[in-house]
């Protein structure tokens, strides 16, 4: 290394006289003020000493391509640090450095070596907090969350209290932390709990897991709905199903369009505000009728079919207060039967709708007779009852239905017991023999007779 040295300095020393000379003015050829001249007479030292100056660029270019080679391998060797060269790799002999295969001295250790031990201790940190959190899973013998040393006791898990039954230690937040135990007659059933937070948490006994409570309500509300839904199917006792007509194919899309234009007729009312009348309602249950077809799949909103039927109880209940079949609705069963299928109303709420019109209109009409007596007027009275013994042939209530239980509640307050007994022999006298049960209902006065 002393002699490269010394032969480096040489070549800087000549390199450094060969500059000088030539700005002596040595030069074979010469350019000025424009003029070239071209110097023959040292044109054979200069030709003799080109092959030195071209020996001289070469180990000079071959100096600094080696100092950039060893600048570039050290310092990615080297992570970044000030690189080591060839020169001095050889030199250096530190106690803790490292050498490659081309004898290159690190002045660091190797870059991986402070990546693998940043993954130990993070592998390390998440065994921690699976440890103590009880992240692991498994049975509480073998793994599971962070456990109280149990001084004393041997080891292992913490014992129960003597005397005590199968339970388990709980954590109490209002004792300040401290574990107490909770006795649980299941704990012996179901076995091992497991951790709170592990996936494998599952009971022994299938009718107290989770999942079989989720299926029991699940099919209990299933079972809810067909219920649900078959009481919505059941006809009442007073539901008469029309006998279906014939609607010839060529005719049956004209006479929808009517059926729709009556529906429209219904609804631009419903928007406006005004009231249905008899012959809108029978017109739309006529059109239908002669379609053989139902427009509830056109009545927006739903709630709209409601409010058409209810008009059509009203309607339906004057013609039997008339006893009349001949009317503008026809025969009252019969034509609330139809609408509730023109309009999308099921059997058993059209049942509901009805029974509770019954019963208004059955109060209305027990009030007015009463109030008639108290007048003096006991013949009007006699043909309001009459009016009432038509409705209640057409749509008998069933025995102790819930709307003439609310009907009595109403009308124990306001009318005397006398009234009330004057009330239901005289719709007895006049007829209402058969039907003169849900009257009694109605006043309350079965039970003062018993």
């Amino acid at each position: 290394s002393k002699l490269r040295e010394k032969e480096e300095r040489r070549w800087d020393r000549e390199s450094d006289r060969e500059s000088a000379s030539s700005k002596n003015g040595d030069k074979l050829v010469k350019v000025d003020d424009g003029a070239v001249t071209v110097d023959f007479k040292n044109a054979g030292a200069e030709v003799r000493g080109l092959g030195t100056k071209i020996k001289r660029a070469h180990k000079k270019a071959v100096k600094k391509l080696t100092k950039k080679v060893d600048a570039a391998v050290s310092g990615f060797a080297n992570g970044g640090n000030k690189p080591a060269t060839f020169r001095t790799a050889r030199t250096s002999a530190q106690p803790t450095g490292y050498y490659g295969r081309s004898g290159a001295g690190y002045a660091a250790p190797p870059p991986w070596l402070g990546g693998l031990l940043g993954w130990g201790v993070l592998f390390a940190a998440a065994w921690a907090v699976t440890k103590v959190f009880g992240l692991g899973g498994g049975s509480s013998s073998t793994s599971g969350g962070f456990r109280l040393p149990s001084f004393g006791s041997g080891g292992g898990r913490r014992k129960r209290p003597k005397g005590s039954g199968p339970g388990r230690w709980v954590t109490d937040r209002s004792l300040g932390g401290r574990e107490v135990w909770v006795e649980d007659k299941y704990a012996v059933g179901r076995g091992a709990r497991g951790n709170a937070l592990a996936e494998d948490l599952a009971y022994v006994d299938p009718l107290r897991s989770e999942a079989a409570a989720k299926a029991r309500a699940k099919e209990e509300a299933q079972l809810k709905k067909a219920a649900a839904a078959a009481l919505e199917a059941r006809e009442p006792e007073w539901w008469r199903r029309p006998s279906p007509g014939y609607c010839p194919p060529a005719q049956r899309e004209s006479r929808m369009r009517v059926a729709k234009s009556k529906l429209a007729t219904l609804s631009s009312k419903r928007v406006g505000g005004v009231e249905y009348t008899a012959a809108d309602i029978a017109d739309l249950r006529d059109a239908c009728a002669s379609a053989n077809a139902s427009v509830a799949e056109f009545v927006r909103p739903r709630s709209a079919a409601t409010g058409i039927f209810k008009a059509a109880i009203e309607y339906a209940l004057d013609a039997c207060k008339q006893r009349t079949s001949t009317g503008v609705v026809g025969e009252p069963r019969g034509f609330l039967s139809g609408l509730s299928e023109d309009v999308g109303v099921p059997p058993g709420k059209a049942g509901r709708l009805v029974n509770a019109a019954v019963a208004a209109r059955l109060r209305s009409d027990l009030l007015q007779a009463a109030a008639q007596k108290r007048q003096g007027e006991e013949g009007q009275a006699m043909f309001t009852l009459d009016g009432a013994i038509g409705v209640l042939s057409a749509f008998p209530p069933t025995e102790n239905a819930a709307e003439m239980e609310m009907v009595a509640a109403g009308l124990r307050p306001r009318l005397s017991e006398a009234e009330r007994v004057w009330l239901s022999e005289t719709f007895r006298n006049i007829g209402g023999g058969s039907v003169a049960n849900a009257v009694d209902e109605a006043l309350d006065v079965k039970k003062n007779r018993r």
